[in-house]
């Protein structure tokens, strides 16, 4: 190709250089993963913050030498029907039987396409604009895909492809695949719409973007710009980000000139930059452009596709751009709840890294992670509630501290971990403050069963006591027995009923102020919504009734000298009787358990807050297991409504400042459409 240098407001095509073995993922051989199913346990009780079957299959990862032990030592237990090796599942996905996929099987492979057409599932159609030099709207793998579109060379005329570069984008981004013939596009069934902006190989800006305004008018979800100049006009950029507002996501390509420079748009931060690797190879395409403000990279080195009447092959990073297009497309059709900057986000994370490969971007396309990305992003999680907490630990500690806690006048020193039920609240939410004084993670119990990933992070921690929260009832002493046979001391912290062990707990920490939370010890989600802040600001969490205040928790309060409650809840929750009989009551509520998170949030919040936590407001565990941590960072804790986001945006937008953030638990417990609306929030705030 001839450099070719563009006089400012004239633009040029990419990619018209005539003229292909496979990428090996290691794999981890000195891990070895098992399943473990427990047996069903007579009397187990259905609580609202239980998951049908959480906690019956467990999956644990163990050193390959320790695999024969393991399993012995595993399925000797009496909790335990079987445990065995989990096997490796190998993908099934066929490649497509396009009469030229050969010429395009290494470029599919490098990107994992085949592998994400596996859990690929559209649903619904995307329309991708090709503003470009027009589509052969009579070939027969475009045809069918085809929507009406423009010709902004002469409006008198239908948008048909003269020179072949526009056809050959077009069947990179949407080709009709598996239709024995041709070629095979990575998204299946997009919407081709084609703007004409070219005859020949330049034309001007202002043509340029009357297409790309045009395209965001006639519903474009993804508008493909394999085209630039090196010259920038401040239309084109209007015309970007206007695009951009409607939702669209906007894919441009970086140039062929080897030079350290991105052409415009491509450069332009709401775009979606793309350089081009040769895929035979993996390093970059020797005509590709290079800068800061690439974004992904994907293959542009002797790139099969259509062209008018038949087929051919290019170089360029129009191909590349194509690529990253149809790519996209495949993210949009599977999470249409997604907005444009949001898949560029998605692209831009789940890359494959080219270590070799310098300032192209973070890497090189991966179909597959992009659409499990999706589901991922940002998120603390496991399988179940008790593995989320592993996870939160894990993330949260890499060790623990030397601490010194009085447990009935006994002295303790050394490293703490706090174990609580998973199953019932009460016990488990008055260890909250307990967690952040000693900076030490909670950890949970289901079904009463000491699972293999909380006994395998405890082997991790090293912790010389695990401090149960609630008597026998909420943790039982056969798993006592199993902490102990770690060579951990076990320590209880314990009342007759939910309101003493509260006291209890708040007797083991040596508070110094006269101020106290008061929450509701009938249901979870008040208390949820004060447990990071009674760590970070030290205050006491007391429980008591909806019409009495226990006898327990009168005592304290007069021991300690509260003088200030803070009451958390309406009168629903706590009657005026109750909150009146407090001393220096000042009651915080809402109309419901989310409006009244956004009330404690709106009354405490710290201006040195360093994120944000978004857990359900439906179940206590994540928000529990999460509240050590939130209050080291003074990071809030938002309870997530999964039917009505008012107070959602409300919260958000009241912690302006907070650039981070994570959710808690799986798509079980906060749906990836919830995850996606919550990170459109944040991004806009």
């Amino acid at each position: 190709m001839v450099k070719i240098r563009v006089i400012p407001s004239i633009i040029f095509l990419l990619g018209c250089i005539l003229l292909p073995n496979g990428l090996v993922q290691a794999e981890d051989e000195n891990k070895v993963q098992l399943l473990v199913v427990h047996k069903d346990q007579k009397g187990e009780v259905s609580t609202q913050s239980s998951d049908k079957d959480e906690g019956k299959f467990e999956v644990l990862s163990v050193p390959s030498k320790d695999v024969p032990g393991t399993l012995t030592k595993l399925n000797n237990k009496e909790n335990i029907e079987y445990a065995e090796v989990d096997q490796l599942v190998y993908t099934q996905a066929a490649a497509p039987n396009d009469t030229y996929f050969n010429n395009q099987s290494q470029d599919f492979q490098v990107m994992n396409v085949l592998e994400a057409w596996e859990n690929y599932e559209p649903s619904e159609e995307v329309t991708v604009a090709i503003v470009d030099s027009g589509i052969d709207l009579k070939h027969p793998e475009l045809r069918s895909r085809l929507v009406e579109g423009k010709n902004f060379i002469n409006e008198e005329e239908p948008p048909v492809d003269r020179s072949g570069h526009g056809t050959h984008v077009a069947g990179l981004v949407g080709a009709v695949t598996n239709n024995q013939m041709g070629i095979a596009s990575a998204a299946k069934k997009v919407k081709l719409l084609p703007v004409k902006v070219f005859e020949g190989r330049t034309t001007y800006m202002s043509t340029v973007i009357k297409g790309i305004r045009y395209a965001a008018d006639n519903g474009a979800d993804v508008i493909n710009l394999s085209l630039g100049s090196y010259s920038n006009m401040q239309a084109l950029e209007d015309a970007i980000d206007y695009a951009v507002e409607k939702g669209a996501l906007v894919v441009g390509a970086a140039g062929n000139d080897d030079e350290h420079a991105v052409l415009y748009p491509a450069t332009y931060p709401n775009v979606l930059a793309v350089g081009s690797v040769d895929s035979t190879t993996l390093t970059k395409s020797t005509f590709s452009n290079y800068g800061e403000t690439v974004d992904v990279s994907a293959p542009g080195t002797n790139i099969f596709s259509t062209w008018m009447g038949g087929y051919e092959s290019l170089d360029g990073t129009s191909m590349s751009t194509a690529i990253v297009s149809s790519v996209s497309s495949m993210v949009k059709q599977q999470y249409p709840f997604l907005k444009g900057m949001q898949v560029k986000d998605v692209l831009e994370s789940s890359t494959t890294s080219l270590p070799e490969v310098d300032r192209l971007g973070t890497g090189l396309i991966n179909a597959e992670e992009a659409l499990n990305y999706v589901q991922t992003k940002n998120r603390l999680y496991g399988l179940t509630s008790v593995e989320t907490a592993v996870e939160i630990s894990k993330n949260g500690w890499p060790s623990l501290e030397e601490k010194e806690l009085t447990i009935g006048g006994k002295k303790l020193n050394g490293s703490f971990v706090i174990l609580a039920s998973g199953d019932s609240f009460p016990d488990s939410l008055a260890a909250s403050p307990l967690g952040s004084h000693l900076d030490s993670p909670i950890l949970l119990v289901k079904n009463n069963r000491l699972s293999e990933s909380v006994k395998e992070e405890l082997k991790r921690l090293n912790p010389s006591h695990v401090l149960m929260i609630g008597g026998g009832n909420a943790i039982s002493h056969e798993v006592e027995n199993e902490i102990k046979n770690l060579s951990i001391e076990t320590n209880r912290i314990f009342g007759v009923n939910r309101y003493e062990t509260a006291v209890a707990i708040n007797d083991a920490i040596p508070y110094t102020t006269n101020k106290a939370f008061v929450v509701s010890g009938q249901n979870y989600p008040d208390a949820l919504s004060v447990a990071s802040y009674s760590g970070s600001m030290q205050y006491p969490v007391l429980f008591v009734q909806k019409e009495s205040v226990p006898q327990s928790v009168r005592t304290y309060m007069k021991e300690n000298e509260i003088s200030k409650t803070y009451v958390i809840g309406g009168q629903g929750v706590l009657s005026n009787k109750v909150v009146d009989n407090l001393p220096g009551h000042f009651r915080i509520y809402g109309v419901d358990r989310y409006e009244t998170n956004f009330k404690v949030h709106q009354t405490f919040i710290s201006e040195d807050s360093d994120s944000l936590y978004f857990a359900t407001g439906g179940k206590f565990p994540d928000a529990l297991s999460i509240s050590p941590l939130a209050a080291r960072t003074d990071s809030p804790v938002v309870l997530v409504d999964r039917n009505n986001n008012l107070n959602l945006k409300k919260t958000i937008h009241l912690l302006t400042n907070r650039n981070n953030y994570h959710i808690l638990g799986g798509p079980g417990a906060l749906s990836v459409k919830k995850a996606w609306e919550i990170d459109q929030y944040m991004m806009n705030q």
